[in-house]
Formats: C-alpha cells, structure tokens, sequence
C-alpha cells in the first residue's frame, strides 16, 4: 500500500520500478492480493494508519490500492503499463520488466531526450460517424499551425 502510494509522487523514472516491485510481491505474496480489492469487499475491520512505525500494525488490509486505479493514467506509457499489470494481476515477464531494467531503459530515454507518451484516440460522443469519409482524416493529419507571438512591448501591465 505504501509503495504504490509512493509511486504516485514519483517522478516515471521512479514510479515505474515501485510499480513493477509491487507488481512481484502481489505475485510472491497472495495475502496482498487482498488489496486489489473493492473497499466494500474488505473483510477486516479497522482503519489504515500509513504512519505507525512498523508497517504491519499499520492495518493495511482494511483497504484497497486505489493508488493503482489512478496510475493507470499516467501519461508516461511505462507507469501506466505497469499499474494496469498490478491490478490485473499479470505475471511479469522476468527479466524484460525487472525493476532494474525498467529504471535503466526509462533513464536511458531521458539521457538521450525521448519523450514517451500515450496518444489515445477517441471518438467524441456527439459527433457524427459519416459524412465526408477516408479525406477528413487525411486532411486532419496534414494541418500543421504555427503561432506567432505578438509584440507586447507597447503594452504594460500597472
């Protein structure tokens, strides 16, 4: 509970890793797998108390990771990757997605100045399907616009 809330403060090059570390204890450990959970689902009673010193009077099975739910919309794709193989409880593939070699390859991408990123593509809700057929999307992808700024030098803020 407490990596996964750590992993959403974190920036990708961290958070990623955290997230793959929970992803083989939820593995290793099938007492966490309480967690994954819906919170109207929990057994226990009691409350969570992430500050006690010992993490295992912190009664972390009176929750649920919901931190998962929103990491699974991070923009960075690895973060996100992650996350969604925790909750659904995928089995990692040793050792492509090792937390090592996940912090390697995302601070290998910042070195070298890749951003990486999910484009998600959806229909809007209102919007008509037909109309003008295969040539709007063509021309959507062509238009490339450029804003010039304007000269504010005559204008000043009092």
């Amino acid at each position: 509970k407490q990596i996964c809330t750590v992993s959403l403060h974190a920036p990708p090059h961290t958070a990623a890793p955290l997230l793959a570390f929970s992803r083989q204890l939820v593995q290793r450990y099938p007492s966490v797998q309480q967690l994954l959970e819906n919170e109207q689902d929990v057994i226990t009673t009691g409350s969570y108390t992430p500050d006690v010193e010992d993490p295992e009077h912190s009664n972390p099975h009176a929750t649920s990771a919901w931190e998962l739910s929103l990491s699974k919309f991070r923009i960075h794709e690895s973060v996100a990757k992650q996350a969604i193989g925790t909750a659904e409880q995928k089995i990692p593939q040793l050792p492509r997605e090792s937390p090592d070699r996940i912090r390697a390859t995302i601070l290998r991408d910042i070195k070298e100045g890749h951003i990486g990123y999910r484009r998600s593509m959806r229909k809007h809700p209102l919007s008509q399907g037909g109309g003008r057929g295969g040539r709007d999307k063509r021309n959507r992808n062509n238009q490339i616009r450029f804003i010039a700024p304007r000269n504010t030098s005559q204008y000043h803020l009092l």
